[in-house]
């Protein structure tokens, strides 16, 4: 097959670099073309001739090169080399590089459904969640911390998944609910929330299983939200996921095709960015739309076994 590498130089460790990579996808039989996402020429690459287009790196690589393929009818298929890789999960992309390399050839293609966001900062694309409140205000504190802490500190992915749940729990510790608009599907169901998420996988943040039963291609998305009375019992949620030990969500969850919030001030997160880092169209409301755009995204999982 004609690949296209996206690779994330930053991502992984010496023996998942480009030079690896590269040999790997020859010795498939494959003929790849290189590009790395933090060099000029992304989107150029993203244009040329192929067959697949190959992502490595975490999940905000996963999304970065993902974008670029909605309705190109060009598959995409990951190596995933970050640290929750929910998205790559979520994907089926779960065994290590060399072994999806080797078993791309007899892949077999699916849809994903993809995430629309309309509001004050313009339309945009999200592949695993959207929400306001905890979690959304995590994301910047994460980032804050991470530039605090300095990217010379080497920390394994259990470390830094410990970090980041411990985080989590230290906000949820003290942090106050809010009064969110929210109308699911026509339906008001308005209230005080420590937390509300739309979400096109079963996980968000770190690694944090709060929708089981999402699908990423039946045309829905799962809303999962946390009220006051729910504090305890996400804390404990939480209090497991330090401690690196599984955990089901205690908190409900509702299908759903439209989602529409008045966010009057609040952060919103899409997938791990914010939303309200964007200029905001002073014409347009508070309102916030979030719906479905069913199959999307074209997805080439790995063979059973290697072709021979």
């Amino acid at each position: 097959m004609r690949i296209t590498l996206m690779h994330n130089p930053k991502a992984g460790d010496a023996k998942q670099g480009r030079k690896q990579l590269m040999a790997a996808l020859a010795k498939a039989g494959h003929h790849a073309t290189y590009q790395s996402t933090k060099e000029p020429g992304f989107k150029k690459a993203l244009k040329q001739p192929a067959d697949l287009v190959l992502a490595a790196g975490g999940d905000g690589t996963i999304g970065k090169v993902a974008f670029h393929l909605i309705d190109s009818g060009i598959p995409l298929s990951v190596l995933p080399l970050g640290t929750a890789i929910n998205l790559a999960r979520a994907l089926g992309f779960v065994a290590s590089p060399e072994e999806i390399i080797a078993r791309l050839e007899g892949g077999r293609k699916q849809v994903f459904d993809i995430g629309l966001a309309t509001g004050p900062w313009g339309d945009r694309y999200f592949f695993e969640g959207a929400g306001g409140g905890l979690l959304a205000d995590y994301v910047r504190a994460a980032k804050k911390e991470e530039k605090k802490n300095g990217k010379a500190e080497k920390l394994s992915k259990e470390q830094q998944m410990a970090r980041h749940g411990a985080l989590l729990r230290r906000m949820l510790h003290d942090y106050s609910v809010r009064q969110w608009k929210i109308e699911i599907d026509g339906k008001d169901i308005s209230g005080r929330y420590i937390l509300w998420e739309a979400m096109n996988i079963r996980s968000v943040g770190p690694a944090l299983h709060l929708a089981p039963r999402a699908a990423t291609r039946d045309g829905q998305f799962d809303f999962v939200c946390a009220r006051a009375a729910d504090r305890a019992l996400l804390m404990e949620h939480f209090d497991a996921r330090v401690a690196g030990k599984k955990s089901k969500s205690p908190l409900p969850t509702r299908r759903f095709r439209e989602l529409r919030i008045v966010c009057k001030g609040s952060t919103i997160h899409l997938d791990d960015e914010l939303w309200r880092d964007k200029k905001r169209n002073k014409k347009s409301s508070d309102e916030i739309k979030i719906t479905v755009k069913p199959s999307a995204l074209i997805v080439l999982h790995p063979a059973a076994s290697i072709k021979t």
